[in-house]
C-alpha cells in the first residue's frame, strides 16, 4: 500500500510540474522568460545557501519537500512579480516559507510581512524543537512582524490594524473549518488584484470549495493553490 501511495504522489507531483511556469506566467501576466530569470536569481542568492545550510535539506525536482519548484521557490517567484506591501501569513513553524516571502520583499525593495503562529509550548525547546522561525535569516528579519497566538484570535483584529492587504497567505492547522475562516477572514481586506495563496490544498476541499464560492482566477500548483481577488 505505501509503495502504491508513493506512485501515485510521484504521478501527481509529475503532472503538476509539467508547464508550471507557464501557468504560474499566464496567473500574473507576465512571460516565461520574467517567471525564469526569477527562478534563476534566487538559485544563486546567498539566503538560499544560508537556509539550506542550517536545515541541512537537499534540493531537487523529485525531493517533494520545501525546496521543490513547487513549493517555497514559486513563492519567493510569486511575490517578485506580484510585489505586495502588506503580506499576512499564517503559520510560521521553522520560517521556511517566510524567509522566501522577506527575501522577496527586501529584492523588490518594498513590503512587510506580518506573521502569526502559536508560540512554543512549555518545555517544547527539550524536544528539540527551536524557536519560532529560527530559519529566517537575521538580514531578512527587518521586514518582519510577529504576531503569538491562535488565527482565530489574532487574524481579525491583525487584518482590521492593516485595513488592506495585498497578499494573505495561509499555512497554520490545515483543518477544513479554519482554512475556511482565514480564506474569509483575509477576503474583505484584499486589494483589488490582491492574492489569496495557501499551502497543502490537497488536504482537504477547503480551497477548491472558496475558489468555486469566490468565482475567481486561481491555479492549483501540486500543493500549492493561488487565488486572484477582483473587486466586484
Amino acid at each position: 500500500m505505501g509503495v502504491i501511495l508513493t506512485l501515485a504522489r510521484c504521478l501527481e507531483y509529475c503532472t503538476a510540474i509539467a508547464g508550471y511556469r507557464q501557468r504560474l506566467a499566464a496567473l500574473l501576466g507576465v512571460s516565461v522568460g520574467t517567471i525564469n530569470g526569477f527562478y534563476r536569481e534566487m538559485e544563486d542568492s546567498w539566503w538560499l545557501k544560508e537556509i539550506t545550510k542550517k536545515k541541512g535539506i537537499r534540493k531537487g525536482y523529485f525531493e517533494m519537500n520545501m525546496l521543490s519548484p513547487l513549493r517555497a521557490p514559486l513563492l519567493y517567484v510569486f511575490c517578485r512579480v506580484a510585489k505586495p506591501r502588506q503580506v499576512v501569513e499564517t503559520g510560521v513553524a521553522e520560517g521556511f516559507s517566510s524567509s522566501f516571502i522577506l527575501a522577496a520583499l527586501e529584492k523588490n525593495g518594498k513590503g512587510r510581512l506580518y506573521s502569526i503562529d502559536l508560540p512554543n509550548q512549555p518545555g517544547q525547546e527539550l524536544l528539540g524543537a527551536a524557536s519560532t522561525g529560527w530559519l529566517i535569516p537575521g538580514q531578512l528579519s527587518g521586514r518582519w512582524h510577529l504576531t503569538l497566538g491562535p488565527s482565530k484570535e489574532k487574524l481579525p483584529p491583525l487584518l482590521d490594524e492593516l485595513g488592506s492587504i495585498d497578499l494573505f497567505y495561509h499555512d497554520s492547522d490545515h483543518s477544513y473549518e479554519n482554512m475556511m475562516f482565514e480564506f474569509h477572514a483575509a477576503l474583505p481586506r484584499l486589494a483589488d488584484g490582491g492574492f489569496v495563496v495557501s499551502d497543502d490544498i490537497t488536504d482537504n476541499r477547503a480551497f477548491g470549495d472558496f475558489c468555486a464560492q469566490t468565482r475567481c482566477r486561481y491555479a492549483r500548483f501540486f500543493k500549492f493553490g493561488i487565488l486572484q481577488y477582483r473587486a466586484p
